[in-house]
């Protein structure tokens, strides 16, 4: 066959125009061949096979025939070699040969035969050149002109964002567009694993080098590869972005990744062809960080619907009969509940049973009077009592509590677990109730569900605005050999929220003044606040004592756990009919009491919804209380920067999360078994490795939206529908005055709770027994408990000052450093025991975030041996530079991940030994003080020294002391027959 050179390269030019790539660029880096000269361009490595004569041989030439029919041939510089042309690129057949390996498929590209890959960097004209300079705001200077690296130094020289595709002529598009592309040939291409002569890994993957050149300290760098719907495929995608991100994030760029939405254009130049440049513009403005793109996946359903809706409510809809895994997921305000109480009715018509589970008792409530079921509380004073079902907490799946719960209750019934995110993750690591029995409750879970899934007429309803393939996959794996195929009803309906004005500033102040504002206008105000102690200068207390003092005629009702649980309080029992009462009021103040499960109905009452979110709820739980009030009104924010709290050792991954959990694990029954000579075998460490592994997924996400917390509401709101707008910032004088009031407000609250709870009178063990176990409490009640709590946890006087320094979180500093000195005797002991108390919880079974978090002596022995205490010298002057200060740096550097693991303190080499010191000594509230710059003028150095605090830690050790030593004695004598305490000494 003849090949008719002009018209092969009319036909490739073509090709290349209608990825929307620049005439000019195709002629700089294209070439169209044929005949034997593509052999040139393919098999010129010393690595290939050739006979005698020098000639390729016979497989390599029968291999390649195909190339001698044409294609087209694409390279571009090389800057590895002072950006001369590379030789290596790549080839693309007109006739394609199939590939071997999957004989349904041809190779599309040819690249030099036994070459390592390589990116690709195309020249470009100068107009292109200065487009790219337009976009990315960064000039091109004459010496850049004159350079011969041309475009490709200015961009390495100038650190000038690029972008990272999949494809040649992919890169050829964005460049078009005034992008900075660099292609590689594959999605693995960008970087390299070594491996044996058998193939098997033999070390860490490292970036290729052309990458590595690029992958400079502060470089924007983002990664734009095709999307598929193929599982499979999606999944390696995943992996390759995952792998060369991070490798590039630990060079100092700063990686984000450009999603392309689903549909026909699998790639960016498609895209582009189809949608338009401005289409892509906005996706590369929208693009996301790594962090945050590698948890996405956890957050989103991606099982085929089997219903799909885009409509304003649910409505009526249709499961199969036969159908046994439910899962609805819908937006906000669509209609959920409603629905989910049409499918209770057909349970009970047809005489199943339903089991209504939530995580919060108000939510459960709400639901089973909207469900016309009994809540647990009410089962026995309630005529139908357990007849047609119960609502229940997920704390309560146990046969001690109220439920009586037993799983094999349950078989053909319907279980409805709503907002079943939330319920999940409060399972798995709440500190509430459910912390103390979490084993049984996990056991029972697992096996209620088989009961169900296993029986011939039960079903599972898992409902959510947020429910993901996590919360899937979580319930399928917990069935085990029932295997089940999810019914998925999606409604995609999305709701015009209306604006979202966004506060800056490292307080929120700016709110706080433009609700005065909004407040002297007149109108009505729901506030959502995240926090409600009287402590907390924006929480539901002391902004409420705030606004009473400001407009004292303003009607303002408190909604946070302690006012509902309050009889003499306006709000107690209102969440059941919130939309009758909050019409009576002005100013509404809620805590998370109104996260979820509350609808807000009501229309023409509320004015804007405002919110404070100080980084101690997730970033779900944000969206979801803005949510409460169904009615378009603005609503406003203030956002901290970052989150408060962590989950674990804070890593960002579930790798790194689960690795923690088992790395500690292993050294606190190692420790044990040291410690008492005891045999821990029998230990089930593995327990339910589906729930720790959901436990990673969840951790890892809240665990990166915390490092961007406000990032992350933001973008979440945008989600629901939102419009943000950044809102102007108040005067100074206006945010002085506020910043005075509130400060005055919560001082005057905070100091009077905490001597009203230091006046309360002392009540007996049996007395706080009962306070414990009664939800309903007056103020002056859980006084009276908060008194009884601290008296026997400190075990001195309680007094004002005590009151606030545990608020403060003074109780585990203290016992730490009593363990690390005056009670280290009695660690092993107190260690042991609670350790038998889970393992006794859970039939030799642990839940390991529980067990490593319940046992201190890996922490306390971790200090000793960096030896902590030699600071602790009275009138002894310290200096960065001395040498026992240099040599305990060296130490916590070198042991920061174990420091990070077991104490949640992060070292860096950037810090100073005097710095390390104190964020150390913090653990057991202690520090160094600073005592002044000393020395010689040219040697001059902050100089510091041990001074030793008064605040009754000295009397609390002693009664600590005595307390441990009389429980030594008692379980001595008992397990020993040793009488005296000196015996025990002795040995």
């Amino acid at each position: 066959m003849r090949i008719i050179e002009s018209d092969s390269q009319a036909k490739h030019q073509q090709e290349w125009l209608n990825s929307c790539v620049d005439e000019e660029i195709f002629h700089l880096n294209v070439r169209s061949l044929s005949g034997t000269l593509p052999y040139e361009y393919l098999l010129y490595s010393p690595k290939i096979s050739r006979r005698n004569d020098g000639r390729l041989r016979d497989r390599d030439l029968k291999k390649y025939q195909h190339i001698e029919l044409g294609g087209w041939w694409c390279n571009g510089v090389d800057p590895l070699n002072n950006y001369a042309l590379m030789m290596w690129g790549c080839f693309k057949p007109d006739h394609p040969r199939r590939d071997r390996q999957k004989i349904h498929k041809f190779i599309k590209y040819e690249h030099p035969y036994r070459e390592e890959t390589r990116a690709f960097f195309l020249l470009i004209p100068n107009r292109i050149w200065v487009k790219v300079s337009n976009r990315s705001g960064i000039p091109i200077t004459e010496d850049d002109l004159k350079h011969p690296g041309g475009f490709w130094h200015w961009v390495w020289r100038h650190n000038v964002p690029v972008t990272i595709v999949e494809g040649v002529k992919k890169a050829g598009a964005l460049l078009t567009a005034g992008y900075a592309a660099l292609a590689i040939p594959g999605v693995n291409a960008g970087y390299r694993t070594p491996t044996d002569e058998y193939g098997t890994s033999i070390g860490k993957p490292s970036l290729i080098p052309d990458l590595k050149h690029f992958a400079t300290e502060g470089r924007q760098v983002n990664i734009c590869f095709d999307q598929d719907n193929k599982p499979e495929t999606v999944q390696r995608v995943r992996t390759a972005i995952s792998r060369m991100g991070r490798l590039l994030v630990n060079e100092g760029c700063s990686l984000r990744v450009i999603d392309l939405p689903l549909g026909a254009e699998k790639g960016v130049d498609d895209f582009i062809v189809a949608k338009g440049q401005a289409a892509f513009d906005a996706l590369y403005n929208t693009a996301i960080a790594l962090e945050l793109w590698e948890i996405k996946l956890f957050t989103l359903l991606t099982y085929p619907p089997a219903i799909a809706l885009n409509q304003r409510f649910l409505g009526q809809l249709l499961v199969p009969e036969g159908e046994k895994l439910i899962i609805l997921k819908a937006p906000k305000g669509t209609g959920k509940t409603e629905w989910l109480a049409t499918e209770v009715t057909k349970a009970h018509d047809q005489g199943q049973r339903v089991l209504i589970i939530t995580h919060r008792i108000q939510l459960g409530e709400a639901l089973c009077n909207r469900f016309g079921v009994n809540y647990v509380t009410e089962v026995r004073t309630n005529e139908t009592g357990t007849l047609l079902g119960y609502g229940v907490c997920v704390d309560s799946l146990h046969q001690e509590s109220q439920a009586r719960f037993n799983p094999n209750d349950w078989s053909n019934d319907v279980i409805i677990i709503d907002e079943c995110d939330q319920v999940f993750w409060h399972l798995l690591n709440s500190g509430t109730e459910v912390q103390k029995r979490r084993v049984s409750v996990l056991k029972n879970l697992k096996q209620l569900i088989q009961n169900v899934l296993g029986s011939s007429q039960g079903k599972i309803y898992l409902s959510s605005a947020d429910v993901s393939d996590t919360d899937v996959k979580y319930v399928l794996s917990l069935a085990g050999e029932y295997r089940v195929n999810p019914f998925v009803i999606v409604n995609n309906y999305r709701h015009v929220a209306g604006n979202c004005y966004n506060y800056s500033g490292n307080n929120p102040k700016n709110l706080i003044a433009a609700l005065d504002k909004a407040i002297t206008k007149g109108g009505h105000h729901l506030l959502c606040c995240s926090a409600q102690k009287a402590k907390s200068k924006w929480g539901t207390q002391a902004l409420e004592e705030r606004f009473r003092r400001k407009y004292p005629e303003l009607r303002i009702l408190r909604i946070d756990s302690e006012s509902v649980a309050d009889p003499s309080h306006a709000a107690f029992g209102c969440i059941a009919h919130l939309n009758e009462i909050l019409t009576q009021y002005n100013l509404v103040i809620a805590s998370p009491s109104l996260e979820t499960g509350v609808s807000i109905d009501i229309r023409g009452h509320f004015d804007a919804v405002w919110g404070i979110f100080q980084g101690v709820q997730p970033v779900n739980s944000v969206r979801q209380m803005l949510a409460r009030l169904r009615e378009t009104v603005d609503r406003h924010i203030w956002v901290r920067e970052w989150g408060m709290s962590v989950v674990g050792n804070g890593s960002t991954t579930i790798g790194g999360l689960l690795r923690s959990q088992h790395v500690a694990t292993r050294a606190n029954i190692a420790l044990l078994s040291a410690a008492d000579n005891d045999d821990y075998s029998y230990v089930d460490q593995n327990f339910q490795p589906e729930s720790l592994q959901t436990w990673g997924k969840r951790g890892s996400v809240i665990n990166v939206e915390m490092r961007r917390y406000r990032e992350s509401v933001l973008a979440g709101l945008v989600e629901d529908g939102y419009t943000v707008i950044d809102a102007d910032d108040a005067d100074d004088d206006e945010t002085g005055a506020v910043i005075e009031s509130v400060k005055a407000a919560s001082q005057e609250l905070y100091t009077a709770e905490c001597q009203a709870i230091a006046d309360s009178p002392t009540i007996s063990d049996a007395e706080l027994k009962k306070l414990l176990d009664t939800r309903a409490k007056t103020k002056t009640e859980r006084h009276q408990q908060r008194k009884a709590e601290l008296s026997r946890r400190y075990e001195i006087d309680v007094t004002p000052d005590l009151v606030e320094k545990d608020d403060d979180g003074w109780y585990p500093q203290l016992r730490m450093h009593y363990y690390l000195t005056l009670g280290r005797e009695f660690l092993r002991n107190r260690d042991t025991k609670r350790a038998a108390a889970q393992l006794e919880a859970g039939e030799n079974s642990i839940w390991k975030p529980d067990f490593n978090k319940g046992q201190l002596l890996p922490a306390v022995l971790l200090l000793e041996n960096l030896n902590l205490l030699q600071f602790l010298t009275p009138d002894v002057q310290l200096r960065g530079s001395d040498e026992k200060m240099l040599e305990f740096k060296a130490l916590a550097v070198q042991h920061r991940h174990v420091i990070k693991n077991y104490l949640n303190v992060t070292i860096s080499e950037k810090h100073t030994p005097i710095a390390i010191t104190q964020k150390l000594l913090a653990k057991i509230d202690l520090k160094l003080d600073y005592v002044g710059r000393l020395g010689k003028r040219e040697n001059r150095e902050c100089v510091y020294q041990f001074v030793a605090p008064d605040d009754q830690r000295d009397s609390i050790f002693g009664q600590w002391l005595n307390r441990d030593e009389a429980l030594n004695c008692d379980s001595v004598s008992v397990s020993n027959n040793i009488s005296t305490c000196d015996s025990l000494a002795i040995n």
